[in-house]
């Protein structure tokens, strides 16, 4: 009793301490949760409407304590928060040491209360704000535990269908984990006993009548959906697959990776006299259930992987306890009585074997301690959404403006600004959520194209990837794969004295507009002013086609010889583009491979000439990521580059025009066409060129889309845009729509000039 106590004690503090040491709360997450029970609060009601997938549960717990409390501002219900999590925890470590000592005898009990303490994944969850989930963490351990306690038939029957029943409203997740793993359990339960057939059924009739009440409606309306979601379309759940693999499970895991597989085979051995092996039914399907939900991208399956690894809590604590406590008390008695049972007089070797398998143990509870101090000291800085100072800025647009119209975020503070001015926020979001195009639109400032297959934006000047960008969309995210920065773009002339003259044209006053924009064309037109010269590009989007047209028209202000006009296309990097396809010299090979030059010094191979090109087609090949880039030009270069870095990731092309002699009366204009692609499910083709032009040619059907900051800012009558410069580094300056109005240091808001 005193140890759990202690224990107690010990998680409580933690838990309230981790939850203190990052602004108000960390994650974004909690300021859903008040503003959820908040609108409880105001509302007096719970609407089925406004969030019928989201169970109402966990809100309305807290919209209570704040009724009862008296209270809805910020900073109090913040406490309230951290002290609702932190008895949360308590109770997760409580019932899984009365479940494990139920099953297996109090040192068990003992051990998996430790693990539990030190589990990283419970503090990962309270970090970014999943507290519904602990609390159904909480309430699957209480579910698992009575039905194991040796209790009344109609007390037991209660708690099972009452604590089913609310377990349902904690979250959808929880409730679909707790379904899977509790169906298999009592179907093998219920064998051959009538009275656990009776009393387990009180949770499938608890639940079931949960699972109604609030869930029937999407289920029966989204069921084809459901379908096609998790068995068809893998979708943005790709990018989650590196949280669940071996790698990653043993950063957060540790070594309990392993010893929880010791476990397994253990526990029939440590088991209470009185339990039967069915019993322990129950800790199998609880490890492999989430386990194999969590690794389901092997079978096809796409589902929220990652978010499966917070279901391991508990059985993780019990089979690592389980193994942990077996070496401790029964491996020093098996080295006595069966591996030096002839040198019984030897105390001095058995007491030292005897020392080094307790030197073990503890120097594994070491290193679990150490892992898990060693992650969870990097969740403050990495979780940190609702600042100090965010909250100083949120209360000065508080007191300084009105409530009508809207806040642009970024995703810190996200929406913790919204409870701070009461203004309503539109945030940035990780893209691997969702999407947020306008608060993207008006905090980086670009205006975008789209047809749902490729993106181009083109970024104000204020921001340092000014320029243009292009996009593929893979697995249902954005990703970029060329850029042709504004810097990088150069306008090239002889002077007068015979000097060469360079000029990029982030040095030209740039202004972006549209020429056309509807569902089946779009034209986005950028102008670039000099004193010597105008340059239009025209970036075109058609529904028919899945090429993007770029036009760059150049007209002189004056007399200039030799004009010339350089633009450099880059590959991202963070892609593995290493195979390109150049007709007649490389083959679906590596610029290294056939190199015209090779600067051994800074280590990079081109390929380039004014004769390179035998035909107007260039394809780059990321074969690892499935994504190709490939242009289409109207006329071939008059000098052409293809360069590729030491690892042999092909980073650039770059295309030179010769213009000659041009004045006001005479201009020039060239044109090519950029084409991405992303295989994800087909397989890796390597296309020839005219298997290419073939691609070029396939006629679409897609809708154009565009979008603006300038037109967002009017549209959705947006007010200012708040940014925390401790997560972010702002992207915004004295841009055309925008003023500075307050900056604390740490935290920045503008107006917008409407």
């Amino acid at each position: 009793m005193v140890f759990v106590l202690i224990a107690a004690s010990i998680l409580f503090i933690v838990t309230v301490h981790q939850l203190s040491t990052d602004g108000v709360l960390p994650g974004n997450d909690p300021s859903v949760h008040l503003l959820r029970a908040k609108q409880i609060i105001i509302d007096e009601k719970i609407s089925y409407s406004e969030i019928s997938w989201y169970p109402p549960f966990f809100h309305t717990i807290v919209a209570t304590i704040q009724i009862f409390a008296g209270t809805v501002d910020v900073i109090a219900a913040a406490f309230i928060l951290k002290m609702l999590i932190a008895t949360l925890n308590v109770l997760l470590m409580l019932s899984t040491y009365l479940l494990a000592r139920k099953l297996f005898g109090i040192g068990t009990a003992v051990t998996s209360v430790i693990f539990t303490i030190i589990s990283v994944p419970l503090f990962e969850i309270i970090f970014w704000g999943g507290y519904a989930n602990v609390m159904g963490l909480a309430y699957i351990v209480f579910i698992f535990y009575i039905m194991n306690k040796d209790l009344g038939v109609r007390v037991k029957t209660l708690l099972l269908f009452s604590g089913a029943f609310t377990l349902i409203f904690t979250h959808h997740l929880t409730a679909f984990v707790f379904v899977l793993i509790f169906v298999p359990v009592f179907l093998i339960n219920s064998i051959g006993s009538k009275r656990k057939f009776i009393t387990f059924l009180a949770v499938i009739v608890g639940g079931g009548i949960a699972l109604l009440v609030w869930y029937a409606r999407i289920i029966i309306g989204y069921i084809d959906s459901f379908i096609e979601y998790i068995f068809f379309t893998i979708g943005e759940n790709v990018y989650h697959i590196s949280f669940v693999s071996i790698e990653t499970l043993l950063k957060n895991l540790g070594a309990t990776l392993f010893i929880t597989f010791l476990g397994i085979p253990l526990m029939f051995i440590v088991k209470k006299k009185k339990i039967s092996l069915k019993d322990l039914v129950l800790i199998i399907f609880w490890f492999a259930v989430p386990f194999l939900l969590a690794e389901s991208y092997l079978f096809g399956i796409n589902l929220p992987y990652h978010r499966f690894v917070y279901f391991l809590v508990t059985p993780i604590a019990i089979l690592s306890g389980i193994a942990t406590y077996f070496c401790m008390s029964k491996v020093p008695i098996l080295i006595k009585s069966k591996l030096v049972p002839n040198v019984t007089k030897n105390l001095k070797l058995i007491n030292a074997l005897k020392i080094l398998v307790l030197a073990l143990v503890f120097s594994l509870f070491a290193f679990q301690a150490s892992t898990f101090l060693q992650r969870i000291e990097t969740y403050p800085e990495f979780y940190e959404r609702a600042s100090i100072s965010s909250y100083n800025s949120g209360l000065w647009v508080k007191q300084h403006s009105t409530t009508d119209g809207i806040v642009i975020t970024t995703r810190s503070p996200g929406s913790w600004f919204s409870i701070f001015s009461d203004h309503r926020t539109i945030q940035e979001t990780d893209p691997l959520s969702s999407r947020s195009a306008v608060a993207e639109s008006v905090l980086y400032s670009f205006y975008e194209i789209e047809n749902s297959r490729s993106l181009t934006r083109e970024f104000d000047k204020v921001n340092p990837s000014a320029g243009q960008a292009l996009y593929v969309l893979r697995f249902n995210l954005w990703t970029k794969i060329v850029s042709i920065p504004n810097e990088q773009v150069k306008f090239i002339y002889v002077d007068p004295l015979g000097e060469w003259v360079q000029i990029p044209l982030s040095e030209t006053v740039v202004t972006s507009y549209w020429t056309q924009n509807s569902t089946e064309k779009a034209q986005l037109v950028t102008e670039y002013v000099h004193k010597l010269f105008t340059i239009k590009k025209t970036v075109t989007f058609s529904s028919n086609s899945s090429l993007i047209n770029i036009n760059w028209h150049v007209q002189t202000h004056q007399d200039l010889e030799s004009v010339k006009l350089d633009v450099s296309n880059y590959l991202d990097l963070s892609l593995d583009f290493k195979e390109a396809l150049v007709p007649r010299v490389l083959e679906w090979q590596n610029p290294w491979d056939n190199a015209t030059y090779i600067n051994n010094e800074e280590e990079w191979a081109v390929v380039n000439g004014s004769d390179i090109l035998s035909e107007k087609v260039t394809a780059i090949l990321d074969v690892q990521n499935g994504v190709i880039a490939a242009f289409d030009f109207n006329e071939i270069p008059d000098w052409y580059i293809l360069g590729a870095l030491d690892d042999r990731s092909i980073d650039s092309l770059r295309v030179r025009y010769e213009f000659g002699y041009l004045n006001e009366l005479t201009h020039g204009e060239i044109s090519f066409s950029i084409f991405v692609h992303s295989f994800e499910f087909e397989d890796v083709e390597r296309w020839t060129s005219s298997e290419l032009e073939q691609q070029f040619d396939v006629q679409t059907n897609l809708i154009v889309k565009v979008r603006d900051f300038f037109t967002y800012i009017e549209e959705y009558n947006i007010k200012f845009v708040a940014i925390d410069t401790q997560q972010v580094v702002s992207n915004i300056k004295a841009t055309p729509a925008l003023d500075k109005i307050y900056d604390n240091g740490k935290s920045i808001v503008y107006t917008t000039k409407k």
